[in-house]
């Protein structure tokens, strides 16, 4: 639905059209000029600008040469769950860079967001050749090891809202689009701890990942390894899977303390 015609309780305008612009900027990666906000939200260019400019002092968006505006990550910061007073990145960071060591592949940290997860922390392989992920990354849920985290693992409600949100259309010529094989697998990966991507979302790439839970126990995030296939291939799932399980619940007793 168009955002300058959605309807409406009266509301603040200049919140509102601040609001606005973070809704527009996050549907649009690309990026959009001053001229573009003024087209979709219907608000004048100098209430848009004096907005912007105050957005840009505090570090949420960001304009480049071409005076195009762009999201930062400061959003994502704010967003990254705490526990007890702690941050989960804060928290994950020792435990993200021995894993990383460890396996030398990239790992990754992602949140659930609405029906995607969000990528809100990476570190990316030591090898020369390598998956690299930009912080703020959205990915469906049924498709990749990271979001099948959140349909395998938490709240059954929870888990069941999220995949009925989920779109099943192939990604890949190995995206699992059919209800049945994708439960079994969700199945399994409750039974091992960890979840899998064979290439299903990206080809080429394969990962494994692992839920991370908070003082509740309440399923706040999922820690992932990325390469290659040909440096994890699918003989080396449960190798690697038990390490970012492993590495996973480290992340969760922090969340505990």
């Amino acid at each position: 639905m168009d955002l300058a015609t959605e309807n409406r309780r009266p509301r603040a305008p200049s919140t509102d059209c601040c609001l606005g612009i973070l809704e527009a900027l996050s549907q649009h990666p690309e990026g959009l000029t001053l001229s573009d906000l003024h087209r979709l939200l219907d608000v004048s260019k100098n209430m848009a600008f004096r907005i912007l400019s105050d957005m840009s002092d505090r570090g949420f968006v960001i304009r480049d040469s071409r005076k195009v505006y762009f999201l930062s990550d400061k959003l994502l910061q704010l967003a990254i769950p705490r526990s007890v007073g702690r941050n989960l990145v804060d928290e994950a960071t020792g435990i993200v860079h021995a894993l990383r060591n460890d396996c030398r592949e990239s790992v990754g940290l992602l949140v659930p967001s609405g029906d995607q997860a969000v990528l809100v922390y990476f570190l990316p392989s030591l090898h020369p050749i390598r998956l690299i992920f930009d912080l703020g990354l959205r990915l469906q849920f049924y498709c990749n090891a990271p979001g099948k985290v959140f349909l395998a693992f938490g709240d059954e409600a929870d888990r069941f809202h999220r995949w009925k949100k989920q779109s099943f259309e192939a990604r890949t010529a190995h995206t699992i689009t059919d209800a049945a094989p994708l439960q079994r697998e969700l199945e399994q990966a409750r039974r091992d701890g960890y979840t899998v991507d064979r290439a299903e979302d990206i080809e080429g790439a394969h990962c494994v990942a692992a839920p991370v839970f908070d003082h509740t126990d309440q399923l706040v995030a999922a820690m992932v390894i990325a390469a290659p296939s040909q440096r994890l291939p699918v003989a080396t799932f449960r190798e690697f899977g038990q390490k970012v399980a492993a590495a996973a619940a480290a992340l969760s007793d922090r969340m505990r303390i």
